[in-house]
């Protein structure tokens, strides 16, 4: 039986949009919003080292949170219900997001108190992230190929709307006329930004709540018996994607979810058939697709994360004059070789990723299985990328110790540009083809493998961001104030 329900004026598609954008939204929230932090964590009394070094430990909490989780989920997901995975994360995640916009306002409290919310909380959601990663696309998968290419593709705009909001509050941040803005300066805007972020946390909310009273919402959850309705109970259905024969009986006493057992049985027969001549036929990097395919997830990610954005949101245009962070916020040329640029940088790696993951449905790739060796090398070479950078006009805390071989605002532009191009292509890319590297059987690994791969990814890249963060700064030989003697210069190097 073909289904009849047609997703009426695309809700449901533009409902996963949303999951997409709230997936990633505390990570682009609070990493856009450099510019705020840098003057909110110099509040005093403050931690100098959590003010130095904020964005590298920013990312550090976020992934390992992440990556902590999403290791738990590959082996307990299955456990765990849709509501754990979406509705939970969601409310907390408004929550915090909620009082980091009412704390924004509170200006007479110390840079150190400040740290000791935001770090925890970025923790959190951290946790939140890895939950609503895994829960989304299992959600998506209920209902078709085209909801879950509707995941990933908020997931960009995400990135893209995000960075925008940031360049809009930061362009309304007014300067108290000291020459470098204050805490009251930069607070409303701030609290804006993180207020709008929250509703939009909420739409999600709202539509994970009406997703089951919409016709074609409730049709699917019907068949993926995730509601149960006695006098709408599907038998035997046809699943689009094998157009094999899917049985899913409900077994109950007919309650909902929430109030009632039930057993749920599902039997599908998918059948593969694969020689041993065909075995032999296969070369070593398609026989090893999936695993290729991954480690080029670790190293896209790992290489974003090196450098973007602990190290580039330290990168002001040529023509401002300031040598230790942060920038001056004004310039005789305006506002955008000021505190302007890093957000217009932030604004155009978004942009660069959206176009390279719009990029990857064309093209030669775009059709037919590409070589694995080939994206692995691709990853591999986007390092250069990266490693240009580092020789921008970067103005870091403590004097930048690399010789700054770009004398143009173009240079970081450009370079920011393909590292969010690169990555958007190459994360598209490998997400498209990795499902057909695995046999049937497999599929369930899909998922948390390459979820996995691609925090391992994050996370380590934050670590080496910070050490290329001191290694390339010049530091006093003591220790600073508060700080563990295994953080100074020399245990580093």
């Amino acid at each position: 039986m073909k289904e009849e329900i047609k997703d009426a004026y695309h809700v449901v598609y533009v409902i996963f949009v949303l999951f997409g954008i709230a997936t990633l939204l505390p990570w682009n929230v609070f990493l856009t919003e450099k510019e705020y932090w840098d003057v909110r964590f110099q509040v005093r009394p403050f931690n100098e080292f959590i003010a130095d070094n904020f964005m590298s430990l920013f990312a550090l909490s976020f992934n390992a949170l992440n990556l902590a989780t999403l290791a738990l989920l590959i082996r307990y997901q299955r456990l765990l219900s849709l509501r754990v995975l979406v509705l939970q994360p969601l409310v907390i995640t408004l929550i915090m997001l909620a009082s980091t916009a009412a704390l924004a306002l509170k200006t007479q409290l110390s840079g150190d108190i400040m740290a000791k919310f935001t770090l925890p909380s970025i923790g959190l959601m951290g946790l939140c992230t890895a939950l609503l990663q895994g829960g989304t696309l299992q959600l998506a998968s209920l209902f078709s190929p085209v909801h879950i290419r509707g995941v990933v593709s908020g997931i960009a705009i995400g990135g893209v709307v995000t960075s925008s909001l940031s360049f809009i509050s930061q362009l309304e941040a007014t300067d108290s006329g000291t020459g470098q803005p204050t805490a009251d300066d930069v607070a409303p805007a701030a609290s804006m930004y993180f207020s709008l972020s929250a509703f939009v946390v909420l739409m999600c909310i709202a539509g994970y709540t009406a997703l089951p009273h919409l016709p074609y919402g409730r049709y699917k959850l019907l068949l993926a018996g995730i509601i149960d309705d006695p006098k709408e109970r599907q038998l035997m259905t046809v699943d689009d994607d094998y157009e094999e024969p899917l049985l899913t009986v409900v077994e109950g006493d007919g309650a909902g979810s929430s109030t009632g057992s039930r057993t749920e049985h599902t039997r599908a027969a998918i059948i593969s058939v694969e020689t041993d001549h065909t075995q032999r036929k296969r070369s070593w990097q398609y026989h090893h697709a999936f695993s290729i395919y991954c480690i080029s997830l670790f190293l896209v990610l790992g290489i974003t994360m090196a450098i973007h954005p602990g190290i580039s949101s330290f990168i002001c245009s040529v023509e401002n004059p300031a040598r230790v962070s942060p920038c001056a916020s004004r310039t005789e040329k305006g506002r955008v070789y000021g505190d302007l640029f890093v957000p217009l940088l932030y604004v155009v790696f978004a942009v660069g990723d959206f176009v390279g993951r719009a990029f990857a449905g064309h093209g030669p790739w775009a059709h037919g299985l590409p070589k694995p060796l080939s994206v692995l090398a691709y990853a591999i070479g986007r390092g250069l990328i990266g490693a240009g950078l580092l020789f921008c006009h970067v103005v870091t805390p403590n004097v930048w110790l690399l010789t700054q071989y770009f004398d143009m605002d173009l240079a970081p532009m450009a370079l920011m540009f393909f590292l969010g191009f690169s990555q958007g292509h190459l994360i598209s890319t490998i997400c498209m083809h990795a499902p057909s590297t695995l046999k049937p059987s497999q599929a369930s690994m899909y998922g948390p493998v390459t979820s996995f791969a691609i925090s391992v990814g994050c996370f380590i890249g934050s670590n080496v961001c910070l050490s290329l963060a001191y290694k390339f700064q010049e530091h006093r030989d003591a220790p600073m104030p508060g700080v563990p003697e295994v953080f100074t210069t020399s245990a580093l190097l």
